[in-house]
């Protein structure tokens, strides 16, 4: 890629983070009447806005780095082996750091060609081997809340005879 499609592709990337970081960066809204006993909507906009924050913040850094790259000739090489990034892969993320096979690498939960460990990873659970691969640690956990809305089943009549084996 060219010095000046690398530095037209980072000054597009730096205006698009500019806007993002201004419209994040709006006082948040008050709390609607009513709201007072369950804010749980109210904290979970601050979590997301947090995590949108730490997000975009990391990409800035990102920018910051690609920039530096820019000025010193290497931008548009991998970080961890100094392969070339291919111009398609920067023209989709002007901020890329690895090659495509580095980055699918490195993902967690990525499954490799010939691994049998589809179904084995899960977000929420990386380590947990799923019984159906269809349904999530999250949504069977759901299916168990259901069903501690259910009663206790009764003990059944019976006698029931207690030993002390301490008297011996």
């Amino acid at each position: 890629m060219d010095q000046a499609q690398a530095r037209a592709l980072l000054a597009g990337e730096r205006a698009r983070l500019q806007r993002l970081l201004q419209a994040a960066g709006g006082e948040p809204q008050a709390a609607e009447p009513g709201d007072e006993v369950d804010d749980a909507d109210r904290r979970n906009a601050e979590e997301i806005g947090m995590a949108v924050d730490q997000l975009l913040q990391a990409r800035w850094a990102a920018l910051q780095r690609a920039e530096a790259w820019l000025a010193a000739g290497s931008y548009g090489r991998s970080v961890r082996s100094g392969q070339p990034i291919g111009d398609e892969r920067l023209e989709a993320d002007p901020l890329a750091e690895l090659t495509v096979e580095e980055a699918a690498a490195a993902e967690p939960g990525t499954v490799e060609e010939g691994d049998d460990a589809a179904g084995l990873v899960s977000a929420g659970h990386p380590f947990e081997v799923l019984a159906d691969a269809d349904i999530t640690p999250e949504e069977a956990q759901a299916s168990e809340e259901d069903d501690a809305d259910e009663p206790a089943p009764e003990p059944s009549p019976g006698i029931h005879l207690e030993r002390d084996d301490r008297t011996r």
